[in-house]
């Protein structure tokens, strides 16, 4: 389950908690555990075609707590491995109504008392054996000031019913208790809207709804869907107008990711009794793009209050793109090409800008068309939604690269659509080639956004499809002008200077802006490929651009050499766009990466051996990705500068123990300070010159700070 850790880097606040003694796990089957879990069958036999049903009762230890499908902020969900039948197919697992656990300023979802889980298992309608065998493998995280993975196998076997007799009940009182406590579902319409990090819901409710919350109160909304809410925000929720309104802070998780929303509400009758019901509310277009309200600022444009207005902000948008480092040098190259045009060729002029401008309406249209089909399909996307791809911006930095090796005069482009950038445009041969390049500019005006721009996309994605496609014609308009009107004004092509050699070298000049707009591509790239992983992919596709289109350049005249340069270098283009179709977004940090920035030592036996016969002192981190207090403890104590700095000075040798997969090793060490969970934190002094031995391991408690550890290093504890 998806552990939250932005959310975990706020969280300092619980070191500052009292510390909650530990009560003692119950030992059961020679296991000590927390949790005492039991796989109950409904029936004592199994009925052929009949699905059987099944319940996990759970006993806490007194101050533990399980978790819910939606955890909350942190731990993790209980889960089964069966191992079944052929043709036996498990079922989900069915939770009752969930309890908050406030964690310091977290909150999680979860149980804290007795509890019975209900499940199922497809049973086929032939079998053939008399008896039939289920195993179940349960695990399940339990937390109190630490976390406990636990696990226990259960397996069940049953006889089959095939002459009609009737099953015999087994323990019918904890499936009556246990589907009455499974929250009941309501048929409320509902709407849903987000707007200015908030999120409201309204449910309309029936006769049978409007009773039921009469005089109710405590009322508290559980989403099954991780990162939608704000778990520990207030949360205002209220019956008005036989309406059931609920106002909940928004967390970072996009609405796009779910079709429907579900959820679990909590509370209070007017009678007094604790009652639960189950909602779904489907996430629609609307409720996802619901515009944000912008507090206007003296360099915010204003807001369009009109069609016209958003034209020209439109207009006014696309004229500034020109400007832009990926455009200017395609504008510019593509302007002093018609230097040598002179008026006799007017009407070429004029088909030449005609046919630009088609090329970026063209363009901007099929942009335009997409994004809001993706939109009114319930997208969550702007402009340059195409650039949150990976692949997408690493093709087009290939593109930006290729064009600025063609500038800078490594190739040259004879044929083909970007054979006009710099190159005569006046022979009707240059056509096609024109329209291709205004296509080519609009392609690499997409990771650019102008002044105003914003302002007219966001009241087009609020109009319908005719207006919205209207205004971004407008915005390809602006980006199309200044080419246009050279075209249409000859007066203005005259005030261009006058042809030379210095056009060859601002024309290599040109190129620079496009290297820059590649360096900052690449960037981007990394920052959705994996960082120093992602940078090393996204050069090296260059580089095989470059190559590629170097070793063409050297081809020789004779067979089969010709054949191989032609073989090579079509070779290493491809492989460049291989690089770019596997890329895949991984804007997640692994936690290895984020312990590579904190000289460390790997946790192992053997090494810890080899530590503990030196002479430096040693502090060992037991640790897990799933633990809340581990997280916590490395950010606000161990990670900072502060204690780094002591254990440089100090010569303190940083053991992490990484316990977020089952490691024997690291079990045998927990079990040999009596633990058998984490966090951990063992702290060996430095062997004393003198007497050659070293102080007795100190065991810190667990929840740090770096006063605490600095203590303990220095002695003073």
């Amino acid at each position: 389950m998806f552990l939250k850790n932005l959310l975990v880097l706020t969280s300092a606040a619980i070191l500052f908690a009292p510390a909650i003694g530990h009560t003692e796990p119950v030992v059961k089957d020679g296991t000590p555990r927390y949790v005492e879990t039991d796989l109950i069958p409904e029936f004592n036999s199994i009925t052929e075609g009949q699905p059987l049903h099944l319940a996990i009762t759970q006993k806490h230890t007194p101050g533990w707590h399980t978790y819910w499908k939606n955890p909350g902020d942190s731990g993790e969900t209980t889960s089964i491995e069966w191992t079944l039948p052929k043709d036996f197919k498990a079922g989900d697992i069915i939770y009752p109504a969930p309890e908050t656990q406030p964690t310091g300023p977290l909150v999680n979802f979860g149980f804290g008392h007795d509890e019975t889980l209900l499940t199922s298992v497809d049973v086929p309608k032939v079998i053939a054996d008399d008896h039939v065998t289920l195993t179940a493998k349960i695990s399940w995280l339990v937390c109190h000031d630490v976390c406990v993975p636990e696990m226990k196998e259960i397996t069940l076997n049953l006889p089959v019913i095939k002459d009609g007799t009737a099953p015999v009940a087994n323990q019918p009182e904890i499936f009556t208790a246990a589907r009455a406590a499974i929250p009941v579902p309501k048929p409320w319409q509902g709407m849903l809207e987000e707007q200015n990090q908030a999120l409201t819901i309204k449910f309309q409710l029936d006769e049978d709804g409007q009773k039921m919350l009469a005089g109710a109160k405590d009322f508290f909304f559980f989403p099954e869907e991780w990162g939608i809410i704000l778990n520990a925000e207030s949360q205002n929720i209220r019956v008005e107008n036989n309406q059931l309104i609920v106002e909940l802070r928004r967390d970072t998780r996009p609405l796009s990711d779910i079709q429907t929303l579900n959820a679990v509400l909590t509370f209070v009758s007017e009678k007094g009794d604790k009652e639960s019901v189950a909602l779904s509310i489907p996430v629609t277009a609307k409720a996802v793009t619901a515009p944000v309200a912008v507090p206007p600022t003296s360099t915010t444009p204003p807001e369009p209050t009109s069609f016209v207005q958003a034209i020209f902000l439109a207009l006014l948008g696309g004229l500034i793109l020109n400007l832009m480092p990926c455009v200017f040098p395609v504008l510019s190259l593509k302007a002093l090409s018609l230097v040598k045009m002179s008026e006799k060729e007017q009407k070429h002029a004029n088909l030449h800008g005609l046919l630009y401008t088609a090329g970026i309406l063209v363009c901007f249209g099929s942009i335009a068309g997409l994004l809001i089909a993706l939109q009114m399909a319930g997208q969550q996307i702007g402009w340059g939604f195409q650039l949150q791809n990976p692949i997408v911006i690493l093709l087009l930095s290939y593109l930006l690269f290729t064009m600025a090796l063609n500038l800078s005069g490594f190739f040259e482009i004879k044929s083909g659509p970007l054979a006009n950038i710099g190159h005569k445009l006046a022979s009707k041969h240059g056509y096609k080639g024109t329209f291709f390049t205004g296509v080519l500019a609009t392609i690499v005006a997409t990771p650019c956004t102008a002044p105003f721009m914003a302002t007219a996309m966001g009241y087009a994605l609020t109009q319908p499809p005719y207006v919205a496609l209207t205004v971004f014609m407008a915005l390809g308009l602006g980006l199309a002008l200044p080419y246009l009107m050279l075209c249409f004004i000859p007066a203005l092509r005259k005030s261009l200077p006058k042809p030379g050699a210095w056009m060859e070298t601002f024309r290599q000049f040109m190129s620079f802006p496009l290297f820059a707009s590649v360096a900052w591509l690449i960037w981007v790239y990394a920052q959705q490929v994996d960082g120093g992983y992602g940078t090393i992919l996204g050069l090296s596709g260059l580089i095989l651009i470059a190559f590629g289109i170097w070793i063409a350049r050297h081809e020789p005249r004779r067979q089969p050499w010709k054949t191989g340069i032609h073989a090579l270098s079509i070779s290493s283009i491809i492989l460049a766009f291989m690089i770019a179709g596997f890329s895949h977004t991984d804007a997640t940090q692994t936690k290895a990466e984020k312990e590579s920035s904190v000289p460390h030592i790997s946790f192992s036996t053997t090494e810890m051996d080899t530590l503990i016969a030196g002479n430096d002192p040693i502090f060992v981190d037991m640790t897990a990705s799933w633990c809340i207090t581990c997280q916590v403890n490395e950010r606000v104590a161990i990670y900072t500068d502060a204690t780094q700095s002591l254990f440089k000075q100090k010569n303190v040798q940083y053991v992490v123990g990484d316990w977020t997969n089952q490691n024997p090793e690291i079990t045998a060490y927990l079990n040999h300070y009596g633990r058998n969970g984490v966090p951990l934190y063992v702290f060996y002094g430095g062997r004393d010159a003198t007497t050659g031995q070293r102080p007795e391991p100190k065991i810190l408690p667990q929840l740090l700070t770096s006063g605490l550890i600095a203590d303990v290093i220095n002695g003073e504890e």
